[in-house]
């Protein structure tokens, strides 16, 4: 009994000691007020009154499949054909290298070679660093 009544009394001590304990490291009370408030201040914002302009439409021209039966493309991430509309533009041509679409009365013209230069660079720079 005087055994448990000495680790009680020793924990309740050793709580109390640990308390007073001051953490070096710990920035004084001011400077710990200081970032709270500037955390509040920056976390609150008033209504935007900024008008965002309208997104311009953009088409990614991934792949074409050119060929006597068929002749298809890839439009962001979309299989579409002659005469198809992806986001509000018609496609109206397709080549082996690009295709046209007619989006408000404008022709929007787009080329596989550019993106594909890219791709001969990533796969050239991979080989390369397979050997």
């Amino acid at each position: 009994m005087k055994f448990w009544l000495l680790i009680i009394s020793g924990l309740i001590s050793a709580q109390n000691v640990l308390a007073d304990f001051n953490d070096p490291m710990r920035p004084p009370a001011y400077a710990l007020e200081k970032f709270r408030l500037a955390k509040i201040k920056n976390t609150v914002t008033a209504p935007s009154t900024k008008v965002t302009p309208l997104k311009k439409e953009s088409w990614v021209l991934t792949s074409i499949l050119f060929s006597s039966q068929r002749q298809h493309a890839i439009i962001n991430n979309k299989l579409v054909k002659k005469g198809d509309s992806i986001k509000g533009a018609k496609l109206i041509s397709l080549k082996p290298d690009s295709v046209q679409l007619l989006s408000k009365g404008k022709i929007i013209n787009l080329k596989i070679y550019e993106s594909r230069a890219n791709f001969k660079s990533i796969k050239k720079s991979l080989h390369e660093n397979k050997i």
